[in-house]
């Protein structure tokens, strides 16, 4: 029918022109820090590591969740001394999927990301990081499932033709990231670490109809990206040398929409600091509205650190749809991490 066939055509060019609301995602922000800002790649205690991601969102809120997955690796270079206690070079490289069930829309996105860290004071061990990314971006959408039924006549038959115009439906296009970090212990209790990345930098197009070549098609052939910022913010307080806090913040801003993740973790460790430990954490998501954020998931989290790996399980209850539909959605993260020579003489970086 023409309306199914408008709604359609309206999704693959103005709708996606809104899809950074739903660009990629995590609550366990921390745990794939270089994919938000490429400065942070290689800001970890350790000299390599390896990390997997996987959050399912909105479970049980449709027939299968709409699915995130990530995978990323750094490694840094000494380049003044052995013991990384000096300036450092970090490379890394990071893939991530996401995936819905409605209309099989995918998003694919690969990076490779280097980073610079300068030592500014030895004793504060205060850095300014540089970074930059290079990346890849795919999205595509499936055919399969969408029918268009014949054009109703305008008597008693459905004998009209579709005449549907549809593009291909993959199309990549690249990505360029840069960013910058800066972190310092402020006294022998706090340290402190911040920084921002910019996506985006090309205003990659979207539009699956940015290279369709048909006389008939009259759209638009463009729906740019707009240019995000991410912004993390870490503290770390050092209650004793077995326990510490690491308040959080998250804030992302693209276009009208702002996201904001605020969120504070507890880590206990046992005999030593290179050994074991265990975290626990609450955070609140928040997003802009009309006027005001407002608090869409409420988030706890578990972690266990086991020598050099560590594992973090987050639940998120959807408060916005709970008070909404009267029904919450769920959505759950796992990370997995496994650093290489791990030490915690530096900046005790949050995992999560």
């Amino acid at each position: 029918m023409r309306l199914l066939k408008i709604v359609f055509i309206t999704y693959l060019t103005i709708g996606l022109t809104k899809s950074f609301a739903q660009d990629i995602s995590f609550s366990q922000f921390n745990s794939l820090g270089s994919y938000y800002n490429p400065a942070l790649t290689g800001s970890f205690d350790g000299n390599f590591k390896v990390r997997i991601i996987n959050r399912d969102h909105w479970v049980k809120f449709a027939d299968a969740p709409y699915r995130t997955f990530g995978i990323s690796g750094d490694i840094k270079f000494d380049q003044s001394s052995k013991d990384f206690k000096g300036d450092f070079l970090a490379l890394g490289a990071y893939f991530i999927s996401d995936r819905g069930q409605i209309l099989d829309w995918n998003k694919n996105e690969m990076g490779v990301s280097i980073a610079y860290h300068k030592l500014l004071d030895k004793i504060k061990k205060t850095y300014l990081s540089g970074g930059i990314t290079l990346g890849i971006l795919q999205r595509s959408i499936s055919y399969d499932n969408i029918y268009f039924e014949d054009q109703f006549d305008g008597l008693d038959r459905y004998n009209g033709s579709t005449n549907e115009i549809l593009p291909q439906n993959i199309h990549a296009t690249p990505d360029l990231k840069v960013g910058l970090n800066y972190s310092t212990r402020m006294s022998k209790l706090w340290a402190i670490q911040i920084g921002s990345g910019m996506h985006y930098i090309f205003r990659p197009n979207f539009s699956f109809y940015k290279s369709l070549e048909d006389i008939n098609y009259s759209g638009t052939k463009e729906s740019k990206a707009l240019i995000r910022t991410n912004t993390i913010l870490n503290f770390s307080y050092k209650l004793d040398n077995f326990r510490q806090l690491f308040p959080k913040f998250y804030f992302a801003t693209q276009g009208p929409l702002q996201i904001l993740q605020a969120g504070i973790n507890y880590r206990q460790s046992f005999y030593s600091l290179n050994q074991t430990a265990v975290h626990a954490g609450l955070s609140l998501r928040s997003v802009s509205s009309s006027s005001f954020l407002t608090p869409v998931d409420l988030g706890f989290l578990l972690g266990f650190e086991v020598k050099r790996f560590i594992i973090g399980m987050q639940y998120d209850i959807g408060l916005r749809d709970a008070l909404k539909y009267g029904n919450p959605t769920h959505s759950f993260e796992i990370s997995i991490s496994l650093i290489g020579d791990y030490t915690n003489e530096g900046f005790i970086c949050p995992e999560f």
